[in-house]
């Protein structure tokens, strides 16, 4: 793997399309995988990726109990995008493997009549073939705290590819691309 400072240096003025497109085809090509909600955020990550690579490898983390409506969103989703190598995070993923750290996906979920479950996702196996991991799992508020884009995570090459993207911009993104919302979420209206 490069250092992680040339990675940095070479992506910091890419956009997010630009950088992924970076990583999946000239740095990690066949190397990288994608972990995904059903957010708006991970939505808009799995159009840049679709637009780039649609054999890439998505797994989708989420909580144990999984809503009707999610199940039919996301075929809705895959099939849109087109995305042809989709999986769920494997049970018993908790053991570290040699020489590297826990990876894991804080999944919050909704609860019906109010209140909020976090659960923890592992999938030390499900990234145990793959060296950069473009984490789109987003179940934690926009922040305007600036962090870096990539990560080091034990031998992993962690990417957060919408860091620094505000609320508006994901939703302008959604609406440009015509990208449908969960049915349990309601879109907001902008004018663009």
């Amino acid at each position: 793997m490069l250092p992680l400072n040339e990675l940095r240096s070479a992506t910091a003025e890419m956009t997010a399309p630009a950088m992924l497109r970076y990583l999946l085809l000239e740095k990690f090509p066949g190397r990288c995988v994608i972990t995904s909600s059903l957010r708006i955020r991970s939505i808009v990550v799995l159009k840049m990726i679709a637009e780039i690579d649609r054999s890439a490898p998505v797994i989708f983390c989420h909580a144990s109990y999984v809503y009707p409506e999610s199940v039919d969103y996301r075929r809705q989703v895959v099939r849109l995008l087109r995305l042809t190598d989709v999986r769920d995070a494997g049970a018993g993923e908790t053991d570290i493997l040699p020489g590297d750290q826990d990876h894991y996906e804080e999944i919050r979920s909704s609860v019906w009549g109010g209140g909020t479950i976090e659960t923890i996702t592992h999938l030390n196996k499900s990234l145990a073939d793959f060296e950069c991991w473009i984490s789109a799992a987003y179940h934690r508020p926009y922040s305007n705290v600036p962090t870096p884009r990539l990560t080091q995570e034990g031998r992993l090459l962690r990417v957060d590819p919408l860091n620094g993207w505000s609320r508006e911009e994901v939703h302008a993104y959604m609406a440009r691309h015509d990208l449908p919302h969960h049915p349990r979420i309601v879109a907001p209206t902008y004018h663009y």
